[in-house]
Order: structure tokens, then C-alpha cells, then sequence
């Protein structure tokens, strides 16, 4: 029987990337297809990993297996736009300072009497 990398995937509870990694890496044989992508044998592919007895079983073994460091990485990639953030609000917050003051001195401008000629003018 012949499987896609997606359904080799499902049949043994992995993600496509592990089947197209193992392809790659010479553990699993296969045949490219003319238009993309991969045919296995599902013999080649049992060789290599036990099938999995029903798709209930299939999301807890990747995640156990495919996930940690993809996880680790997001979790620092968090880290890194959470600093980034707190540059933003105190790069915002001084901006504001900003332009409060500038604000406030256009309004004292404004506040202050007026020359002479602009009194005799009305």
C-alpha cells in the first residue's frame, strides 16, 4: 500500500516534517512524486515506526515527541517581544512627555498679552 507523507504521518503518529526529515536523512525510503511530495510504502514505513492504534493516540505522542524544543524556542521568542514591548510603552510614554510640554508651552504663548501694536490694532 502506498501513503503520502501525510497519511504515513497519521498511520504512526508523527508529524510530516519527522517523515520528511527521515526521508532526507536516508531512515525511511521513498519515491518522490512527479508534482511534490512523497510515496511510501507502508511497509518502509512500519519498519521504521510502529503504527498507531487509533487517532486518539496520535496528537499526545507528537506532542511529546515533536514539541519541546519548538516550545523552548517560542517561549524565547515571547521573552524577546515582551522586552520589546516595554522598550516601546517607555519609548511612548517619553514621546508623551514630550509633547505635554511642548503643548503646554504653546499654551503659554498663547496666554501671555499681547505686543503694542497688536493692543492698538485690537
Amino acid at each position: 500500500m502506498e501513503l503520502s507523507a501525510t497519511q504515513a504521518a497519521k498511520k504512526v503518529g508523527k508529524s510530516v516534517p519527522t517523515i520528511t526529515r527521515a526521508i532526507k536523512s536516508g531512515k525511511l525510503t521513498a519515491k518522490p512524486r512527479d508534482k511534490g511530495g512523497w510515496i511510501i510504502e507502508a511497509s518502509e514505513l512500519f519498519r521504521v515506526w510502529p503504527a498507531v492504534s487509533n487517532d486518539s493516540d496520535v496528537i499526545p505522542q507528537k506532542l511529546q515527541s515533536e514539541t519541546p524544543n519548538e516550545t523552548s524556542v517560542l517561549q524565547r521568542e515571547v521573552e524577546l517581544l515582551r522586552e520589546m514591548l516595554d522598550e516601546v510603552k517607555t519609548d511612548r510614554d517619553s514621546w508623551r512627555e514630550q509633547a505635554n510640554k511642548i503643548t503646554a508651552l504653546i499654551e503659554d504663548q498663547s496666554a501671555k498679552p499681547k505686543g503694542f501694536w497688536a493692543r492698538l490694532k485690537g
